[in-house]
């Protein structure tokens, strides 16, 4: 079996974004990451509960729109900008992005595989001196002209989807 993380980021409390996302992905995953602003600390939306009960563990990376509370919803620690994963021989850093610069130059520095981030609800992958810059987009909140999206990643590399389950970019790892 296919080794595979899920990667999501700026759900919001949107419950319909996670089982969108979580119905793409399967219950075949390693775990899943999230870079953050998972809940509308405001409403229960029941996403909470539904992240408690994840048939795999849920890594999360505190958003700016993260708050202490929300920590006590999900009981699991969600309030350190960063989380660091080593799987399948892959490194990889997630923060949400809001202080992109800072985390950018963390990632570049400790010369991670993968950095995984959120905050502009705007899907990309970008390369930058080995490392692989990936943002899954928002599930529930897109910008632009961007769809609800998600990501994928495996043996082969990255796929950001949308929540539709059309494909919006694949990136093949590079092995040197």
């Amino acid at each position: 079996m296919k080794r595979r993380l899920g990667l999501l980021s700026d759900t919001h409390g949107h419950e319909d974004a996670w089982m969108k996302a979580s119905l793409l992905w399967g219950n075949s995953l390693d775990a899943v990451l999230h870079a953050g602003d998972v809940l509308s600390s405001d409403v229960d939306t029941g996403l909470a509960g539904m992240i408690r009960t994840a048939p795999f563990p849920v890594i999360i990376s505190r958003g700016n729109c993260d708050y202490p509370e929300d920590e006590k919803l999900l009981r699991r620690p969600i309030l350190s900008p960063y989380a660091f994963v080593w799987w399948n021989g892959k490194s990889i850093l997630m923060a949400h992005g809001n202080a992109f610069e800072q985390f950018r130059s963390l990632a570049l520095r400790s010369r991670v595989d993968l950095a995984v981030y959120g905050h502009t609800h705007v899907a990309s992958v970008v390369r930058e001196e080995g490392t692989l810059f990936v943002n899954p987009g928002s599930a529930s909140l897109p910008r632009g002209r961007d769809p609800a999206s998600a990501a994928l990643i495996d043996e082969d590399g990255v796929v950001i989807f949308t929540l539709d389950g059309a494909e919006l970019h694949r990136e093949q790892w590079i092995y040197s």
